[in-house]
């Protein structure tokens, strides 16, 4: 009997212990999967970081190229013309490591050692002949600091090959993301297509997770590391308690783990739905633990849900406006329009406003770009003032802005021109600008048919406004009245 005894009270032990460790193993392999989809997911916070970064250079690449003052300066400058293009906007663009203007054979215009331009950099662009496709490349200054190198081409009115714009721009903004998307233990490195480092935000020790993300289409890899986790002091406290616990305590704690199991479960899912929300773009419900113990690790996901989001939301609205003057860009206005055709289709008049300022390369030229900046502000702000909730006002490229007016006849469209001009001289006034300049404007009615598109409505209103410089500038021409047009 008490051997009996011994080897049912050895099984019992076994039974605990067992238990027990099947417990802190289900513990472990449940935190090992936070910690996984917790990086993962800071990983991909990480990347869509980069790349949105990555994709801001080559817009801002395409917009110098686009430059109205690139077309004449490359067709008849003389060589020192160039380089005061790029010194007057090098103070423009934050984190840039170089800007120089290029022939369409590849060849640097300027002087290459102000440009940061050596030797085997010049000798590669004429051998590989950028123009043909817009690129990135990554390399690596004297020092041996990483940057990247950008080529868009510029074009003349014809699609002529004029020649190109190198921008080179610092990594410091990449780093800055891979540090703030990090959590504590995490390390987030970018390797290049040939493995090396390109920024980082450190080394990971002893890493026991590691995710892999392809960035961009450069060949680029991002990499999540973060080490794993041991058995704490008190689960080897428990393992000693656990083995001298007799059956009535086995079966008190099997019970209990059940709940418990539950309980991990149900916070488990939570975390996933909410990660899985947050993936998708979705509102995401807050994680409310079951117990204390999780409520941390909970409020730090809930706390990084709240800041992607967030983020989300200011890349949003980033996209859609205009860094200048704060209006709606071109892409808003592409966005908006379908919705202003419906009101035409339904009866509603919708003029379309073409507008830009008189002899604006003049006053560049004249004042500088500072002043003219502040010009496009005077008429931004003075869109601002006059501008209903049913209006939709934009800046589509340089000074040329388009405003969509609700309800207004052409008698109410001419009325608001005389508005619009008198309050942009009182603007210029308020900033101290003695300029003699005026708003030229061309205007259209959206058509009720479906076949009406937006380029066909700024068309009709740019040849409106080509009419209305021809006759003088500082006036608006109105097109046919709604209901030739079929505006209604």
């Amino acid at each position: 009997m008490r051997r009996h005894f011994f080897w049912l009270l050895l099984c019992i032990a076994a039974l605990l212990v067992g238990g027990v460790g099947l417990s802190l193993w289900f513990s472990l392999e449940v935190d090992r999967q936070n910690r996984d989809e917790l990086l993962q997911l800071h990983a991909k916070s990480a990347r869509d970081g980069v790349e949105l970064r990555l994709d801001h250079y080559r817009r801002l690449a395409d917009k110098l190229a686009r430059d109205p003052e690139l077309e004449d300066l490359l067709r008849f400058g003389d060589p020192p013309v160039p380089q005061d293009w790029v010194q007057s906007r090098q103070p423009l663009i934050p984190d840039l490591y170089g800007l120089t203007l290029l022939t369409p054979e590849g060849e640097v215009l300027g002087d290459a050692t102000s440009l940061r331009l050596g030797p085997d950099c010049r000798a590669e662009l004429l051998s590989r002949q950028p123009l043909r496709g817009r690129r990135l490349h990554l390399r690596r200054g004297p020092g041996g600091r990483p940057h990247i190198d950008l080529v868009s081409a510029v074009r003349g009115f014809d699609n002529e090959l004029l020649g190109g714009v190198l921008l080179s721009m610092r990594l410091d903004a990449l780093e800055r993301i891979l540090r703030e998307a990090a959590y504590p233990g995490q390390t987030l490195t970018l390797l290049d297509a040939a493995g090396k480092t390109v920024v980082g935000n450190g080394e990971a020790a002893g890493a026991a997770h590691e995710v892999r993300l392809a960035v961009g289409e450069g060949g680029w890899t991002l990499v999540g590391q973060m080490p794993g986790q041991t058995l704490t002091r008190s689960g080897k406290v428990q393992l000693v308690v656990g083995g001298t616990t007799l059956l009535a305590v086995l079966l008190l704690l099997e019970a209990g783990m059940l709940q418990l199991r539950r309980a991990m479960l149900r916070d488990v899912d939570a975390t996933r739905d909410a990660l899985t929300a947050l993936a998708h773009g979705e509102p995401v419900p807050p994680i409310v633990p079951h117990y204390v113990e999780f409520a941390p690790a909970a409020g730090e996901i809930n706390l990084i849900a709240m800041q992607i989001q967030m983020q989300r939301e200011q890349l949003e609205h980033l996209s859609l406006t205009d860094a200048l003057t704060g209006l709606p860009n071109r892409r808003a206005f592409e966005t908006r329009f379908p919705q202003a055709l419906g009101f035409a289709a339904r009866g509603h008049p919708i003029a379309l406003v073409l507008l830009d300022v008189d002899h604006f390369k003049g006053i560049n030229d004249s004042f500088g770009h500072g002043v003219g900046d502040q010009v496009l502000l005077a008429l931004a702000q003075t869109l601002k003032a006059l501008t209903r909730r049913a209006d939709l006002p934009a800046r589509l490229a340089g000074d040329e802005f388009v405003i969509l007016l609700a309800d207004l006849d052409a008698a109410g469209v001419a009325l608001w021109y005389r508005r619009l001009a008198d309050h942009f001289s009182s603007e210029l006034a308020a900033l101290g600008l003695d300029i003699r300049t005026g708003i030229s404007a061309g205007q259209t009615w959206l058509r009720r048919t479906s076949r009406d598109t937006m380029n066909d409505a700024l068309g009709r209103a740019d040849r409106a406004l080509y009419r209305a410089k021809a006759r003088g500038r500082n006036q608006i021409v109105i097109d046919a009245p709604p209901d030739e047009t079929g505006a209604g």
